[in-house]
């Protein structure tokens, strides 16, 4: 009898069927951002330890009409499709377009441009809510587009904010320039801490 032919399994193919199976890929686009902001950072060589933070790290772009914003991702709690069903609030301002059940939990949802420049957004396929978080509580801010992660060197910051239009003035902490498009770093905690925000009854 012809002794019989065992052929070793594919020591590469079980080590990819293993790690498939050990590692879940994430479920929802914010989370494979953080994903790669958390390896971009892991990545960051040593000799830049002495850069700062927001150098190293990547942050949320987005587009609100004719500006690109760039929010910290330490500030974004998650980033949800605008919901059907939002609760019309009344005797308050236009720009907080009202409340929404977020998994249980009561966030308020309000027009960031309109709240900025007395002008609603038109809301578009690619429209969402930018949940922000201050504390214990939870904002959401209706925003054009998510273009996802960007990240800028000392190279690109622009050594003054003269040009940032007025009502941008009171948030943006830093600007960058990059193939010929500017970019404003929105600071939420500015926002969330402003009195014409937390005030939005008429």
């Amino acid at each position: 009898m012809a002794d019989a032919t065992v052929t070793p399994p594919d020591s590469h193919a079980a080590d990819a069927a293993v790690a498939s199976s050990a590692t879940p890929p994430p479920s929802h686009p914010f989370d494979i951002l953080l994903q790669l902001d958390q390896r971009i950072r892991e990545r960051a060589p040593v000799e830049a330890a002495g850069m700062q933070l927001s150098e190293i790290r990547g942050r949320l772009a987005l587009r609100l009409g004719s500006w690109n914003l760039l929010f910290s991702m330490d500030d974004v709690a998650e980033i949800i499709p605008v919901p059907r069903n939002i609760t019309r609030v009344p005797g308050v301002k236009r720009w907080l377009l009202g409340i929404a059940n977020l998994r249980g939990k009561v966030i308020s949802v309000s027009d960031l441009r309109d709240f900025l420049i007395d002008r609603p957004t038109q809301r578009l396929p690619g429209s969402q809510i930018v949940v922000v978080r201050a504390g214990e509580w939870d904002y959401g801010l209706l925003v054009d587009e998510i273009v996802g992660m960007r990240h800028f060197g000392p190279q690109h910051r622009m050594s003054s904010l003269e040009a940032v239009e007025t009502h941008l003035q009171p948030y943006v902490i830093e600007a960058f320039l990059n193939d010929n498009q500017h970019w404003l770093t929105f600071n939420t905690g500015k926002l969330l801490a402003d009195p014409r925000f937390l005030n939005a009854a008429n």
